[in-house]
């Protein structure tokens, strides 16, 4: 709101990649918990800014402008995924880390010359109208959408964190197979957010959100429920019906970010900046909790049954979104980022992966 959100990414982005290439250079764990830390404040504040600046644009303008950004991000996730596993084998995590950086700063300031300024970011215009808050002063339907979005997010990072834990333990398929289901769920999220923007002409985004969390959660009850017993008669079929409900899990869930971040730009008397950094703020600090919870059903339980954790997450964020997500916009589905993050790769004693 000071500086406006163009500055904001591009001085974030710098603070980002010097810790990046810092963590090549650490083997003592305190020393790289700090680094580690400052590389995810300075990450995060240019993930909030440039979502931020996407919104604020495309509140401006009457036409989608955003150009299937949901997929581009999940493709560029995908894209890094393939290329940092391919440059580690030829490289030293120094070097990789090092291109890495000087390529992001490269990038990023060929394409800061089309981010709107500061004086045209309307940032200035929103900071006159806006009331003034403390963080704990969120008004209730701030507060409620952070709940849904969250809801909505963390099957995403559930399956981010367990797909290959998943594939090992329950469906106990091939190394080379492990990344299947984790594949097709992101393939059905891509396919989601190319959807999005034809899909609103027929229906309102809060409609899309609550439809699309319950067939996730419809889909990915019937994958923990099936998936241990079609695996031990067939390991293959396992595979398959995994992989086959994950995606549709990945299709439904790709809507519901984008219509809560998009009702809460609409919130009057909230400036997006602001609302945007809430959520994502009580995202984050709710994931760590919601992370240890995973871990600890999935050891107390079993991870079939830990599934359900985000699967009741996912009906609220659909219970939520039909009926509080009416503000959000057709022609700006695209103006949220989705949540992105390395697939594990476990190792054992002996080798295996």
């Amino acid at each position: 709101m000071r500086f406006g959100s163009r500055t904001i990414i591009r001085f974030s982005n710098y603070g980002a990649m010097v810790f990046l290439v810092t963590l090549a250079f650490s083997s003592d764990p305190v020393v790289w918990f700090f680094l580690n830390a400052s590389f995810g404040f300075f990450i995060s504040l240019m993930g909030v800014s440039v979502n931020a600046a996407a919104v604020m644009l495309q509140k401006q303008i009457s036409i989608n402008v955003m150009g299937r950004m949901h997929a581009g991000w999940s493709l560029g996730a995908v894209a890094a995924a393939i290329s940092g596993g391919l440059a580690t084998v030829f490289l030293s995590l120094e070097a990789y880390l090092l291109i890495v950086g000087v390529l992001t700063v490269i990038i990023f300031e060929f394409n800061l010359r089309w981010l709107l300024s500061p004086a045209e970011d309307g940032h200035l215009e929103e900071k006159a109208t806006a009331v003034k808050r403390r963080l704990y002063q969120m008004p209730a339907e701030l507060r409620l959408l952070a709940v849904g979005l969250f809801f909505g997010i963390y099957p995403e990072v559930a399956i981010i964190d367990w797909a290959a834990v998943f594939a090992k333990d329950i469906l106990n398929v091939d190394v080379a197979l492990r990344s299947i289901p984790f594949a097709a769920f992101m393939t059905g999220m891509i396919a989601g957010r190319l959807s999005m923007t034809s899909l609103a002409r027929k229906m309102h985004p809060h409609t899309m959100a609550s439809r699309g969390a319950f067939l996730a959660a419809i889909t990915l009850s019937i994958a923990a429920l099936t998936a241990g017993q079609l695996a031990a008669l067939n390991p293959d079929l396992g595979l398959l019906v995994t992989a086959v409900f994950w995606g549709l899990a990945g299709l439904g869930l790709a809507p519901v970010a984008p219509a809560f971040f998009s009702a809460a730009g609409h919130i009057p008397g909230v400036s997006t900046a602001w609302a945007v950094s809430s959520l994502s703020l009580f995202n984050a600090l709710i994931s760590i909790v919601a992370k240890t919870t995973m871990g600890a059903l999935s050891e107390g339980v079993g991870l079939s049954l830990a599934f359900f954790f985000p699967i009741v997450m996912a009906v609220g964020s659909g219970l939520i979104a039909s009926n509080f997500v009416k503000r959000a916009r057709r022609n700006e589905l695209d103006a949220a980022y989705p949540a992105t993050g390395p697939i594990s790769i476990i190792v054992t004693e002996d080798g295996a992966r």
